[in-house]
This record gives C-alpha cells, sequence and structure tokens, in this order.
C-alpha cells in the first residue's frame, strides 16, 4: 500500500511533528510513504492514481485563512475529489484535517465536516494550552471493527466544536458542560466518524492538538485502525 502525506499550513500545529509520527505509524503497518510539502501533486490525479491512502497534515488557524498558510486551489481541490472518488483513501485528525482549506466547502462536505469552536477558546485564546479542558470521549459503537476493545477514556486537551455531516458514521461522541457556553449544555458532538465518497473512503478523529495526545494509546488505535480502512483494497467494515 502507499501513502501520501500532505504537510504543510499552520506552524502553531507543528505540521512536520506530526508528519514524522504518522509516517512512522504507517510505516510498521505496512505503507510505502511519501510526503509531500505541496498540494500541486494533487492538480494532477493521474500521477497519484497508484497512491491508496491521502492524510491531510495542513490547518488553518484563529479565524479566517490567511495566505502564509497555505491553501488548496480549484484544480487541487477537484483532483482530491476524483482521487477519493476512485477510491483512494483519507484520513486524519483534528485541524490538520478538519481545519483546513476553510474557503473550499466541497472539501467539507468530502471530509464531513468543520471546526468552529474548542470552547472556552471562543473567542480564542491567545495560548493554546488555556483552551484545554478534562472531557470524556465516549465509544458510541463498541461493536464496530475500528473501536471494538477500544473503551470511553477521558483527555485533557482542546474539546473540538464541529458542523458535521448527518451522513456521517459517527463511532465516538463526547458531551459539552455548558460550563464555558451555557447554550451548548449537554450537546453531544462526534469525535470521530467514517464516511464514504463514492468509492473512496474517509475516516476522521477530531482529537489530535498535541503529539502527546496522539500517542494516548486509545486515539493511537483508532487511528492506525482507521487508515488502514481507509486505505484502497482495504476488507470491508
Amino acid at each position: 500500500m502507499k501513502a501520501s502525506l500532505f504537510v504543510g499550513g499552520w506552524e502553531g500545529h507543528t505540521p512536520t511533528d506530526f508528519a514524522d509520527w504518522c509516517e512512522g505509524l504507517l510505516k510498521e503497518n505496512g505503507f510505502e510513504v511519501d510526503v509531500r510539502d505541496t498540494l500541486a501533486p494533487l492538480a494532477d490525479p493521474d500521477g497519484m492514481a497508484d497512491v491508496d491512502l491521502i492524510v491531510p497534515i495542513w490547518s488553518s488557524a484563529r479565524s479566517a485563512h490567511r495566505p502564509e498558510f497555505g491553501n488548496m486551489t480549484k484544480q487541487e481541490e477537484d483532483g482530491l475529489l476524483e482521487l477519493v472518488g476512485k477510491g483512494c483513501g483519507l484520513a486524519g485528525w483534528h485541524g490538520h484535517m478538519g481545519d483546513a482549506f476553510r474557503d473550499r466547502p466541497t472539501y467539507h462536505f468530502l471530509i464531513g465536516g468543520q471546526f468552529v469552536a474548542h470552547p472556552p477558546g471562543w473567542p480564542d485564546n491567545p495560548v493554546p494550552s488555556d483552551d484545554f479542558v478534562d472531557y470524556d470521549v465516549t465509544i458510541c459503537k463498541p461493536h464496530h471493527p475500528l473501536v471494538e476493545g477500544i473503551g470511553s477514556f477521558r483527555l485533557h486537551s482542546e474539546q473540538y466544536y464541529m458542523l458535521v455531516d448527518p451522513s456521517n458514521e459517527v463511532l465516538a461522541t463526547t458531551t459539552f458542560s455548558g460550563e464555558h457556553l451555557w447554550w451548548i449544555e449537554g450537546t453531544v458532538m462526534p469525535v470521530v466518524w467514517t464516511r464514504r465518497w463514492d468509492r473512496g473512503r474517509i475516516f476522521y478523529c477530531s482529537i489530535g492538538h498535541t503529539l502527546d495526545d496522539l500517542k494516548v494509546p486509545q486515539v493511537t488505535e483508532m487511528i492506525r485502525r482507521g487508515a488502514l480502512w481507509a486505505a484502497r483494497g482495504a476488507a470491508p467494515a
């Protein structure tokens, strides 16, 4: 299997550190991995026809897209849609996938969601760790192969509030307390989901502001399984 990591965007999410972690995880699971610091190859989907999995490690920041974060052109977006539609998998986490390319709504249709806030960070706090809270991640489909045997767990990190597609198959959720924004108290928010795009499979996990988040055993295992499931030619689930 062959995977391509697209690495760039907001440096606050230290994309190269995450790319190193992801590259190691995928290689341990049988992938040949290439790492790209430009989105340009997406504009030539024929040239990427042998790729089985794409992992975006590219995020925006704060409340607006800025040129220095890099952006996806219409041709690159169309190429990504074509690749996934023909069976290339797409897998990723947190803002590296769910808060990228904010002015490309079809990209967010593809992945099934868009980050909007992480209370108390609304508006954003200057120091990211000021937005960390203790929260529970609840496995809501415990017999699904991507989360089977992975129990619910607790994290201290950003709790992502997202706009999500109701067609997603949600595997894990979190519930907002309302402590910071009273009007969202009791909101059950998807954390991990899968979805389809024509012949392609998409896996997303909203956890992952820090590498330590991804190294939580339950999170590592969900991302590992999700990447293997999404890759072209994976067994049905």
